[in-house]
C-alpha cells in the first residue's frame, strides 16, 4: 500500500506503509502536512482542564473550563446549565399552592425555607393576605436556623476541600443537630414544604421551642474549638489571607452577593436595610470583612451563626400565642390581575421571586432571581492569577447551590 492509495484526506503516520516501505525500512515516512502548521504557539506551557462537571470542589455540576499557567490559573470559562428543570415553566401549569413543592427543590436546597420564604411573600402580596403574629414568629425561628445549617455546611465543606477532615465532621455533628430540630416541626430534613400562603402549616410540637434554645447554644458554646481548630490554624491563615481579594467598589460593580458582598466591608443586608416580614423588631448585627478575600468571605459566615442565634431567642421570647395560618385563604387562589415581587436575604445574598397574575388559578409568569447564579457569574474575576489549589477555596467560599444557579 502505497501514499497514493490513502483515502482522500488521512495524514499518513507510517504505519500504512508495508514491509518494503518506510515502516519496513526505518525511513522516516513523508509529511503530508507541511512542517510549520504543527509550531507551537508561544504560549505552550499553557493548557486547559477541565473541573466538572461532577467534581467534588465545584459543589454541584458546573463544568469549570480552567486554562492554566503551570499551576497558576490563566483564565476561567464557567459552564452551566447541568441542572436546568425549568421551574418557571412549570409553574405556570400549578396552582399557587403546588408551587411551594418546587421552590425548595429545584432553586436553593440547602436554603429551602428561604425559597418558599421568598415565593409566599410575593404571592401575599398579590393576594393581600396578611399572615398571623405567630406564622410571622415561627417563619423567623426556622428560617434563622436554616442559615445556620447551610452556613455549618459551607464552612465545613470548605474545611474539607483544605484538608481538614476534623473540622467537617464537627460542623456536620452541629449542623445534624439542627436539621433535627427543622424534621421535628416539618417532618423533612432538607426539603421541607413547612410554609403556606399565609402562614406556616403546623404549629410547634410541645417543647420544641425549649429544645431550640438548647440545640442553637450548643452550637454557639462550641465555636470556640472550631475557631481553634481551623480559622485561627495557621495553615488556613496561609491559605486564604490576600487570596482572591475583592474590593467594595469592584464588588459592586461585578454584582456580589450576601456574605461575598459583606466581606468587602460593605455592610448591606435586606434583614436590615429593607426589612420584610418582622425583622425590623430584633437587634441583631450585620458581620463585615475588610480585604473581601477568601478568609473574610468564610469569617462572614462563621460570625453570622452567632447572629442568627440572637434573633432565633428573640424570636421564642417575644413569639405570641394565636393562629398559625391566615383566615379565607381560597383552596384555588384567584388573584386579581397584577404582579408583585419579593426579595430576601437568603445564606447566599438576595433572592427575589417576581409574580404575573392573569386572574386565572395559576401564576401567568415567574421569574426568580437567585443569589448564586451571580455570584458564579464572577468566578472569573476572582480566580486568575491565583493558584489551582486557590481555585478550589475560592469556588468553596462563593458557596454555590447549583439549583440556584440553573434552576
Amino acid at each position: 500500500m502505497t501514499r497514493d492509495d490513502l483515502p482522500p484526506g488521512t495524514v499518513d503516520t507510517g504505519e500504512a506503509a508495508d514491509a518494503t516501505g518506510a515502516a519496513g525500512t526505518g525511513t522516516a515516512p513523508e509529511r503530508l502536512i507541511p512542517e510549520g502548521e504543527y509550531a507551537a504557539p508561544d504560549d505552550v506551557q499553557d493548557f486547559l482542564i477541565n473541573i466538572g462537571p461532577h467534581h467534588p470542589g465545584t459543589h454541584g455540576v458546573m463544568r469549570m473550563v480552567t486554562r492554566l499557567d503551570g499551576e497558576k490559573v490563566a483564565g476561567l470559562d464557567v459552564r452551566i446549565g447541568y441542572m436546568h428543570r425549568s421551574l418557571e415553566k412549570i409553574v405556570e401549569n400549578r396552582s399557587y399552592h403546588q408551587v411551594i413543592a418546587f421552590t425548595d427543590r429545584t432553586t436553593d436546597y440547602l436554603a429551602a425555607m428561604h425559597n418558599d420564604w421568598v415565593y409566599c411573600l410575593a404571592a401575599e402580596k398579590l393576594m393581600g393576605i396578611e399572615v398571623p403574629e405567630r406564622a410571622e414568629h415561627l417563619r423567623m425561628i426556622v428560617g434563622e436556623i436554616n442559615r445556620i445549617t447551610s452556613h455549618l455546611m459551607s464552612v465545613g465543606a470548605l474545611g474539607l476541600d483544605s484538608g481538614a477532615t476534623s473540622y467537617f465532621l464537627w460542623c456536620f455533628n452541629a449542623r445534624e443537630r439542627l436539621v433535627q430540630l427543622l424534621e421535628e416541626i416539618s417532618g423533612a430534613r432538607l426539603t421541607y414544604v413547612y410554609l403556606r400562603l399565609g402562614g406556616v402549616i403546623y404549629d410547634a410540637p410541645p417543647g420544641w421551642t425549649d429544645r431550640v434554645r438548647e440545640g442553637v447554644r450548643s452550637v454557639i458554646d462550641e465555636l470556640p474549638s472550631y475557631r481553634t481548630l481551623f480559622h485561627d490554624n495557621y495553615i488556613w491563615h496561609e491559605r486564604s489571607k490576600g487570596i482572591s481579594t475583592l474590593s467594595p467598589d469592584e464588588a459592586m460593580r461585578i454584582g456580589a452577593q450576601g456574605p461575598v458582598l459583606r466581606s468587602t466591608g460593605i455592610r448591606w443586608d435586606l434583614r436590615r436595610d429593607m426589612p420584610y416580614s418582622i425583622y425590623d423588631r430584633f437587634d441583631f448585627d450585620i458581620p463585615v470583612g475588610t480585604t473581601g478575600d477568601v478568609y473574610d468571605r468564610t469569617e462572614v459566615r462563621f460570625q453570622e451563626i452567632v447572629e442568627s442565634a440572637k434573633i432565633i431567642h428573640q424570636a421564642i421570647e417575644d413569639m405570641p400565642t394565636g393562629p398559625i395560618l391566615a383566615k379565607r385563604v381560597p383552596r384555588l387562589p384567584t388573584p386579581d390581575p397584577g404582579e408583585a415581587y419579593a426579595r430576601l436575604e437568603s445564606p447566599r445574598g438576595e433572592i427575589g421571586c417576581y409574580l404575573v397574575s392573569d386572574g386565572g388559578m395559576k401564576p401567568y409568569r415567574m421569574k426568580w432571581r437567585g443569589a448564586s447564579f451571580h455570584n458564579v457569574a464572577m468566578l472569573p474575576a476572582l480566580s486568575v492569577g491565583y493558584t489551582l489549589s486557590d481555585l478550589i477555596n475560592i469556588v468553596g467560599t462563593i458557596d454555590p447551590v447549583m439549583g440556584d444557579v440553573d434552576r
